[in-house]
């Protein structure tokens, strides 16, 4: 459960919003009776402003708690006012019973509204909870569904302004009982001192992924920096979901906590332990500008540190045309993507993104192919040209430029273009991989390439020869040189 997924304090289950309606419209029910049976248009104008109040409070749930539950008070003794005054001296006992319903309901409130307002009303809930939680035999297969039990979400509601049934629960040795306590306290926003300190403890000692999980939730809304950065060094934890709960937790206010984590996240991303995770905030709310700014002064960086932060940025960007939020963001990625200051990884990566997205239009892949664009970008151009259109003209004499350069590894990735896309046989393997720059196959597809660019075909050209046995190979088998006549000639 992310802090996005959380339900809102006011939301109430059904037994929950029928008891707010059934206190709200009680005393519009009431003064409505007495005026039908006594025929009172006084006591019909109480009804109807009754109505009134109970439609202005009807949004507001649970109305049995502070600071709505004062107003309500309120409303059951204007309810009784009117229902005395106009009905004095009658001796029908509707009258004497429609009292007494809106007096007991007033002092039923007042009771239950200083129960709640001194703390007494929820920690007796959060205790009840609590025990119900201690005492479960029955749990779910995974652990980390331990966290998703009504018992934990009653628990979580309980606990909003005093915690400590729930810290209680961390002493129980059974790690089902940690993850629900941990999950009761997800995204705290208020944390007394020792309190965020015994949850990280209990994380720092705990072999289950899941504990960790749950506490790196838990910790999502502490403030102090010191705290911050300890929550953050859970990007670096071996259980991946323990990384990815901690990448949402460090994103929870990103724009006030990004100064604290930042050290982390670059220590994360730079991890060769962790170079096959991909992007880093999968999933996440959008990242800060602080956090968009340091990522793109790490894509210039070495792998896996450049490669992930690239990684990280296009996953953002892809969540945020998707979400079609900002129809400014495509015009503003195509802009990034051919900035002579933005890192050739990102721009490569950008020109992809626009692409699954349809928004690679002919004018800009006409501008990618320029001169001043990088080798990287130009090929990229030139193959989705050419899976267009494979007999595009401008595609072709771009790969020919580029075939013209020497690397190696450029190469490679253009004889994979001319076997898979153009249809020549560089006798790479279909489907497969393309073969290592260092390795003589590498060699002989770029030799290929190379005459191709030429212009020569690739069937036509002759293999490269094997190599010739050295000096200690020729004295192993008695090498006789020519004679002199027979010397090849010097030129």
């Amino acid at each position: 459960m992310r802090w996005f997924d959380l339900p809102p304090r006011s939301t109430l289950g059904p037994t929950g919003l029928v008891l707010s309606l059934a206190l709200l419209l009680t005393p519009t029910a009431v003064l409505a009776a007495l005026a039908v049976r006594h025929e009172a248009l006084p006591i019909a104008a109480g009804a109807g402003v009754q109505l009134l109040f109970a439609l202005v409070f009807l949004r507001a749930h649970p109305v049995w708690r502070p600071p709505v539950s004062g107003s309500v008070i309120l409303l059951y003794l204007i309810a009784l006012a009117w229902a005395y005054v106009p009905t004095r001296g009658h001796a029908d006992w509707a009258v004497h019973v429609a009292q007494g319903v809106l007096l007991a309901g007033a002092v039923g409130l007042v009771a239950l509204h200083d129960l709640t307002r001194t703390g007494a009303e929820p920690l007796r809930r959060a205790n009840k909870w609590s025990r119900r939680i201690a005492s479960r035999t029955h749990w779910p297969l995974q652990l980390a569904d331990a966290r998703l039990l009504p018992e934990v979400d009653a628990l979580r509601d309980a606990v909003r302004d005093e915690p400590g049934p729930a810290l209680a629960l961390l002493s129980d040795p059974r790690p089902e009982v940690k993850v629900a306590a941990l999950g009761s306290l997800e995204y705290r926003p208020d944390w007394r001192p020792g309190e965020a300190e015994l949850v990280l403890k209990i994380a720092r000692e705990a072999h289950e992924p899941a504990v960790r999980q749950a506490a790196a939730y838990a910790l999502a809304g502490v403030k102090l920096p010191a705290l911050v950065e300890d929550l953050a060094g859970f990007l670096r934890d071996p259980a991946a979901e323990v990384r990815h709960a901690a990448a949402e937790a460090v994103l929870w206010d990103g724009d006030r906590r990004w100064p604290l984590a930042r050290t982390p996240v670059r220590e994360a991303l730079a991890d060769p332990k962790l170079a096959a995770d991909g992007p880093l905030f999968v999933g996440s709310a959008g990242l800060p500008a602080a956090a968009v700014a340091d990522l793109m002064a790490w894509a210039e960086e070495r792998p896996p540190l450049g490669t992930r932060a690239v990684l990280t940025l296009v996953e953002q960007y892809h969540r945020g045309m998707a979400d079609g939020g900002r129809p400014e963001l495509p015009s503003e990625l195509a802009q990034l993507m051919l900035a002579s200051e933005t890192p050739t990884g990102l721009r490569v990566e950008l020109a992809a993104l626009l692409r699954d997205h349809h928004r690679l239009t002919p004018d800009l892949l006409d501008r990618m192919t320029n001169m001043d664009q990088p080798a990287p970008m130009r090929l990229f151009a030139a193959e989705v040209m050419l899976r267009a259109d494979p007999n595009d003209a401008d595609g072709i004499d771009v790969l020919r430029g580029l075939a013209r350069h020497p690397n190696r590894e450029l190469a490679v990735q253009i004889g994979g273009i001319l076997q898979n896309v153009l249809g020549l046989d560089l006798g790479l393997v279909a489907g497969g991989p393309l073969p290592a720059p260092a390795s003589k196959a590498a060699a002989e597809v770029a030799r290929k390439v190379l005459g191709w660019a030429n212009g020569q075909r690739p069937d036509g050209q002759r293999p490269t020869p094997p190599s010739r046995p050295g000096l200690a190979g020729l004295r192993e088998t008695n090498f006789v040189p020519p004679a002199s006549a027979e010397r090849p000639r010097v030129f």
